[in-house]
């Protein structure tokens, strides 16, 4: 469903993507891995049309996004991006129902059916008592689960998330991924999520990419990706890697800087 294809992409002080390529199927959650300046948020920026490669192509059902009218690709592509600031001046449920613009024609306004969509979303995101405040209101973790319900509201067939979990407790974790993965199954979209915790990626993403250099450094499901040798290589730490006696997905607990260290010398 999701082909990214040989990007290329830089910044002024060097290049951040070198020829990445990686696929999304239909119904999968693929974790993108990697530290700090990896390149996570550029590929994204770049799947949403934000940013233009130099070099490379991405594809949604085999037609480039570049080719696409903005609406369109609208359609496509939902994103919740990491530390999302929601405009002022609009309630809760005013934010949910932007998801739908793209499917709005000219001057059009929302119908039933968007107000249907939306409320579900905000359902899903246990953000229907929150409809009629001001975001202004929320906390962290609030607006980011009205962050979700808009992009869930969007219905696209690709769903971008850039550090979802990042202002949520525990609880909200665990039922923000769960939900994700229960949508993703049920419409059958594909799902690319940037995760730092690599505990919690092992624990719902179906395959894991893992960036270094601006290339897939290490790609396939949790178990062959997160090694303690792939880890030492993207991160620069060691760390223990073992099954979680639940559920048999690795579990990882990374070496203060101190063990490290010592193990070095």
């Amino acid at each position: 469903m999701l082909e990214v294809r040989g990007i290329e992409f830089g910044y002024r002080n060097g290049r951040v993507l070198n020829g990445l390529s990686l696929e999304a199927g239909a119904g999968e959650i693929v974790g993108i891995l990697g530290p700090n300046g990896a390149g996570k948020t550029t590929l994204f920026r770049i799947i949403t049309g934000v940013l233009r490669p130099s070099r490379g192509d991405v594809l949604v059902n085999g037609t480039s996004l570049f080719e696409m009218k903005m609406n369109r690709r609208a359609r496509m592509v939902a994103a919740v991006p990491q530390n999302a600031h929601l405009p002022t001046g609009f309630t809760v449920l005013d934010v949910a129902m932007m998801g739908r613009n793209p499917h709005l024609g000219l001057l059009q306004w929302e119908g039933r059916h968007d107000l249907e969509v939306a409320a579900e979303a905000m359902l899903q995101t246990d953000t229907t008592h929150l409809a009629h405040r001001s975001v202004t209101e929320l906390s962290g973790g609030e607006q980011q689960r009205v962050v979700l319900a808009t992009a869930l509201a969007q219905e696209a067939s690709v769903l971008l998330l850039d550090e979802p979990t990042s202002n949520l407790d525990l609880a909200q974790q665990a039922k923000s991924l769960s939900l994700v993965r229960e949508v993703c199954r049920a419409t059958q979209g594909a799902v690319l999520v940037s995760m730092h915790d690599l505990t919690l990626a092992a624990q719902y993403c179906d395959r894991l990419v893992l960036l270094k250099e601006g290339r897939a450094w290490a790609e396939g499901t949790p178990q062959e990706v997160l090694t303690p040798e792939n880890i030492e290589v993207a991160y620069g730490v060691r760390a223990a890697v073992f099954p979680n006696p639940i559920t048999g997905v690795p579990m990882v607990s990374l070496s203060s800087p101190t063990e490290v260290a010592a193990s070095r010398d």
